[in-house]
């Protein structure tokens, strides 16, 4: 098992995936750098792909669009290997890819404040919500959980986590009353 950015040899690697040294080098002439940033660049695209298609969602509501994107990417980061490659990257050896790695990324705000902003336009949030602050805050509980989960257990325990991120979400910053749209189509 490979632990860490700094120990994994190549000659290793390549073994372990069956990939001849000059195959590997032809591919990637710098080594092991590229291919991590190569990771964690399509880490997160696909944690973006997903952002964007849950908030986009028209047939959503913004709360539970948020819900629905924490579901999906919980879902991702328990089954998908490049994706919890990419976030073990970012969390044990961001310093070696400044480039790339970043946490949160710099459009997770924006991009979760609007979903807010659509929650509030409709009367699903609560009135004194301010949504910059909320969505920084989510995103940044999110990572909490995140990173929590990968140093305690190497993500076993990101569903419990994300159901205690969704009664958050139900119980500080929803309307009274709202009901996520799962539980809507569920009944």
């Amino acid at each position: 098992m490979i632990n860490d950015y700094e120990s994994v040899r190549m000659a290793e690697l390549l073994t372990e995936a069956g990939i001849t040294q000059g195959g590997f080098y032809f591919h990637f002439p710098e080594g092991k750098k590229t291919v991590a940033e190569e990771i964690i660049v399509r880490q997160d695209r696909r944690f973006a792909e997903l952002r964007d298609a849950a908030i986009a969602d028209a047939d959503r509501d913004g709360l539970s669009a948020l819900i629905s994107f924490l579901r999906t990417i919980v879902s991702e980061i328990e089954n998908d290997v490049v994706m919890r490659a990419g976030l073990r990257l970012v969390l044990q050896a961001s310093e070696h890819f400044p480039e790339v790695a970043h946490m949160p990324h710099p459009s997770w705000n924006g991009a979760i404040e609007a979903a807010l902003k659509k929650a509030e336009a409709e009367g699903s949030l609560c009135l004194d919500v301010d949504t910059t602050i909320a969505a920084r805050g989510l995103v940044l509980l999110f990572i909490g959980a995140q990173t929590s989960s990968f140093i305690n257990d190497q993500w076993e325990s990101m569903t419990d986590l994300a159901d205690t991120l969704v009664d958050f979400l139900r119980t500080s910053i929803a309307a009274d009353g709202f009901v996520p749209a799962a539980q809507r189509d569920d009944a």
